[in-house]
């Protein structure tokens, strides 16, 4: 048996009043994310590529837009 199921398991014996106070334990348990990446979306990105990747995708739109000069 998994350790969801388990876990399932365990829960559906638990009465309603402990199940929010699981409920409320599990979503303190999701990882915050920073003021920044809730201001800026796009900050949800950053550090994603490491150096090789984000070269090869420079180069790639350095090749394309330089067909447009």
């Amino acid at each position: 048996m998994t350790t969801k199921e388990l876990i399932l398991q365990e829960l559906e014996q638990l009465p309603e009043t402990l199940l929010n106070a699981v409920l409320d334990f599990l979503i303190s348990l999701r990882p915050k994310q920073p003021q920044a990446a809730i201001d800026k979306p796009w900050m949800q990105f950053v550090g994603i590529l490491d150096d090789a990747e984000a070269k090869e995708i420079r180069d790639l739109l350095n090749q394309e837009f330089e067909q447009f000069d």
